[in-house]
């Protein structure tokens, strides 16, 4: 599987701010800690706030934070809701498009055999939050320019998202 650029920013997003002491950041900052395009990350900030996964102030003070649930997100849950598309051949759809037709697939094996390899691609990511890979946050915050945070201090804690 390959993820688009733009889930990757997604994740370099979710990262700083976790790793980020309290108060509020902008996206030039997260765009000059990483090298990338603020343009790229407009788009990626407002769906993330869109998610409810940030919070984002308006104004002239305003900026970025984390939602303070957010550190207990899966990885899984952050791809699932960045990437557009996991159809890895022509015979998985796109959600509401027709499938590709071949001429094996009443026979074929190979579809579920990318079946089970995307279920377990999205399986693995499931098993890390972004709270416990953006833990200890010293030396994250450390590379992307952030020495406010003490040597050793964890990320804040996990807060479980409870489903309503």
């Amino acid at each position: 599987m390959r993820l688009t650029d733009y889930t990757d920013y997604a994740l370099r997003v979710l990262l700083f701010l976790a790793v980020r002491d309290e108060g509020l950041t902008t996206i030039h900052d997260i765009s000059e800690a990483y090298g990338v395009s603020k343009n790229h990350l407009m788009k990626v900030v407002q769906r993330l706030g869109e998610l409810g996964w940030i919070d984002t102030v308006r104004g002239r003070n305003g900026g970025l934070r984390l939602n303070s649930r957010s550190l207990s997100l899966t990885i899984g849950e952050v791809v699932r809701g960045t990437e557009g598309d996991f159809a890895i051949v022509g015979c998985f759809p796109r959600e509401g498009a027709e499938p590709r037709s071949c001429v094996i697939e009443p026979q074929c094996r190979l579809k579920h055999v990318f079946e089970a390899a995307r279920a377990a691609f999205l399986a693995e990511l499931d098993r890390h939050t972004l709270g416990e890979l953006a833990s200890p946050a010293a030396p994250l915050a450390a590379l992307l320019g952030l020495g406010t945070v003490p040597t050793g201090a964890p990320a804040r804690p996990v807060v479980p998202i409870t489903a309503a």
